[in-house]
């Protein structure tokens, strides 16, 4: 199977089992990265990082201490490689493929049914950037690029647009209406006003707005 992007797999995994084969740097950030959405964590290694053996300490991962072996993948939906070992990663590769399980063999492309984004997050912002697997450090480049443009105005205007949302459906009942004035506040002054730190100034402006459109 070709290899693709599959960002849900990273938005909630709540009750999802996952197993991630391997115990060094890049398996710690792999576990890291699925503990934050709520995955069920199942590490399979000899050795880990020390990080890895205090989440294990907490309670919030399982560890079995030996090497990968053909069973391991019972009840999983998703399944990381993070080893140096070819016949293992194989191995994976075939027992996920047989089974439909998503796999990623890290640094293996043809090897995999996902990759994983570079993902930035800042409250309910998230922003996921892939280059199709040919180039992980590219990605990572682009999301510290892109992130060092999310000002402090981001947030505070997604809370004012959530706010505005319910009025501006009573008061503009057209969805193609709406998204003219949506549009117009994201676009505009509103926007300007609380990048520069004046919340008040831009709902205010919002509602005038507002009630131009539903004019």
């Amino acid at each position: 199977m070709r290899a693709r992007v599959y960002y849900p797999l990273f938005a909630d995994l709540s009750s999802r089992q996952c197993v991630v084969i391997g115990g060094g740097q890049v398996a710690q950030r792999k576990v890291t990265a699925l503990l934050k959405c709520g995955a069920r964590i199942r590490l399979i290694s000899p050795e880990a990082t020390k990080r890895l053996r205090n989440y294990a300490r907490k309670g919030l991962i399982q560890h079995w201490t030996r090497q990968f072996r053909a069973g391991d993948l019972k009840g999983a939906w998703l399944v990381y490689a993070a080893t140096d070992d070819t016949k293992i990663n194989q191995m994976v590769h075939r027992k996920a493929a047989a089974n439909r399980i998503f796999a990623n063999v890290v640094d293996q492309t043809p090897l995999c049914t996902f990759i994983a984004p570079a993902i930035f997050r800042k409250g309910p912002l998230t922003i996921a950037i892939s280059t199709g697997g040919l180039s992980p450090s590219l990605s990572k480049y682009l999301r510290s690029e892109l992130a060092a443009l999310i000002d402090a105005g981001y947030l505070p205007m997604l809370r004012l647009l959530k706010n505005l949302r319910g009025t501006a459906k009573r008061k503009i009942p057209r969805y193609q209406d709406r998204k003219v004035y949506f549009d117009a506040i994201v676009r505009g002054r509103v926007f300007q006003l609380m990048r520069q730190g004046k919340p008040k100034e831009a709902k205010k402006e919002a509602l005038l707005l507002l009630k131009r459109y539903a004019a």
